[in-house]
């Protein structure tokens, strides 16, 4: 225990320390590379590409010093999400901010080399996808700047389709940051995973305040990291059991896939472990889904920028990224797995050559597990999982990188499987659900997927559904509500036979559901 005359002396050492701050204020180059920090800490996951709504920091610096931190202020448009951040932070990343374009550019430069540096000394054999390619951004061809959407009014919305003529979609719950997944508990009540790393729970239409406790811990590094998605168990009424998937710390500055079972005792998460984890870093997304046979599916997500060296991860046989993973429910490997015994192969692994999956579902007619892939600029797919097949990413695609070069001349190759269907333009596709309930008879049988944006450009997030046959073949598509330019991705049916679907606009994403609507055809909407 401190002596009171140890506390005068640790108070006139804090006074004459701060006199000597303020004699000494920091350098600009110091506050710019501090700024920087909080700025990969806190603003790059948007800013940097991953929101086509967020400026780019070009514009940012344009506005100047004193916007900014009115924009980071209480009342500022940024201010919950700069809410985090001390006052000296947020004065360091204005500083960066408004930064020389020069000066931005070295502090990325020596950023990235130390990435590299930290990836040697930690022996992984790959590049990281922080370690950029000219071919992932159009030189000659300017930048489009941002549009964010527009707020979602109160509802609900009444609207016309084709071949359901009448439907409303209603606001069940606002409040809710960045979610990734919805789960349906028997009670009605429905768990929603935020990508930051929180687990809330929506009681009767309420969003309860305070998260669902023992979460473990989550590492969100990007739009494509962080906590992605929560299942039940097939026998969830007996055993309680929950699986999450999400991103936990690594080395500092990156994170593992991580797949995590837990018992669920009607307002916590109990027993929880780990029954998978990545051994390399830097893949991304996950998604589940127990197939008919009981088996754990689950996606990990491969680099979609970057070098060669980092995107072909996705056909490397000892590596995770890019591959579709099979488990029993217990995160033991099943025996009759395709590359159990094949040798440079992880024993995980159903197929192969996939870039990033946000959409995972099975066909209840045929049992085929069908996955929806974001191909870059142009040729996202959806494709039906064969036991030990490659799906190409990135030998042979359909798509461009986002520079404009063409992927490969041809988007089909012997020994590669070709995707079921596949969007030119993009139309960055979320999650997927056939529909089997009763609401909608004329859709029995359609698939129904969450789209985000047509062509990478903002406001153009939709639902899509489409008809297909007996085969799994295209027939006919429609899009539905384009009208509310939001971002929708996922999209689950509820137990009440309605769709319902989250909308991935930040901190002003939304819980709705699609229903049949009141109003006659053609009446005045």
């Amino acid at each position: 225990m401190l002596r009171p005359g140890a506390i005068i002396v640790l108070a006139g050492l804090t006074l004459i320390a701060s006199v000597a701050a303020a004699q000494n204020p920091p350098s600009q180059a110091s506050l710019e590379s501090a700024g920087f920090g909080v700025y990969q800490k806190a603003c790059a996951v948007c800013h940097d590409g991953g929101d086509e709504t967020a400026p780019a920091v070009d514009r940012l610096q344009a506005l100047g010093r004193e916007r900014i931190l009115r924009a980071l202020a209480a009342g500022g448009v940024m201010a919950s999400r700069a809410s985090s951040l001390s006052e000296a932070e947020r004065g360091q990343v204005a500083s960066f901010l408004t930064a020389t374009p020069q000066r931005r550019t070295q502090l990325a430069t020596a950023a990235r080399n130390a990435a590299e540096a930290e990836r040697t000394q930690q022996n992984f054999d790959y590049p990281i996808r922080r370690i950029s390619d000219p071919r992932d951004r159009a030189t000659e061809v300017p930048g489009a700047p941002s549009w964010a959407a527009p707020k979602l009014g109160a509802g609900p919305f009444e609207f016309e389709s084709w071949e359901h003529r009448n439907l409303r979609a209603v606001v069940v719950t606002r409040g809710l940051d960045t979610p990734r997944a919805i789960e349906f508990l028997p009670n009605g009540d429905i768990l929603v995973a935020e990508r930051a790393g929180k687990l809330r729970i929506i009681k009767n239409g309420v969003l309860d305040p305070n998260p669902v406790a023992g979460m473990p811990q989550v590492a969100a590094l990007g739009t494509a990291t962080g906590f992605m998605d929560i299942i039940k168990h097939p026998d969830f009424a007996r055993n309680g059991l929950l699986y999450l998937a999400y991103h936990k710390p690594a080395y500092g500055s990156f994170g593992f896939n991580v797949i995590y079972r837990a018992r669920w005792n009607g307002s916590a998460l109990v027993d929880g472990r780990e029954i998978f984890v990545g051994d390399d870093v830097d893949s991304l997304y996950t998604r589940m889904v127990f197939g008919r046979d009981g088996k754990l599916y689950a996606t990990i997500g491969a680099p979609g920028l970057g070098t060669d060296a980092s995107i072909n991860r996705a056909q490397l046989g000892q590596d995770y990224a890019g591959k579709i993973l099979r488990f029993n429910d217990d995160g033991t490997i099943p025996d009759d797995n395709p590359f159990l015994r094949k040798l440079g192969y992880h024993p995980s692994i159903y197929t192969l050559g996939h870039r990033v999956n946000l959409g995972m579902t099975v066909n209840p007619t045929t049992g085929e597990i069908w996955v929806s892939e974001h191909g870059p600029n142009g040729g996202d797919e959806l494709n039906i999982l064969k036991a030990g097949g490659n799906y190409g990413w990135p030998v042979v695609h359909n798509g461009r990188y986002y520079g404009g070069e063409k992927i490969s001349e041809s988007g089909a190759r012997e020994g590669f499987i070709s995707p079921q269907i596949y969007f030119l333009p993009s139309i960055a596709p979320g999650n997927l659900i056939f529909y089997t309930g009763d609401k909608f008879p004329a859709w029995k049988g359609n698939i129904i997927m969450g789209a985000m944006r047509i062509g990478e450009a903002p406001r153009t997030g939709h639902l899509l559904r489409i008809v297909v046959n007996k085969d799994g073949g295209h027939v006919r598509s429609e899009m539905l509500m384009l009208d509310l330019h939001q971002r929708i991705r996922d999209v689950e049916q509820g137990p009440d036979g309605n769709i319902w679907f989250t909308t991935d606009e930040g901190e002003d994403s939304v819980l709705m559901r699609l229903e049949p609507g009141t109003v006659p055809p053609g009446s005045p909407r």
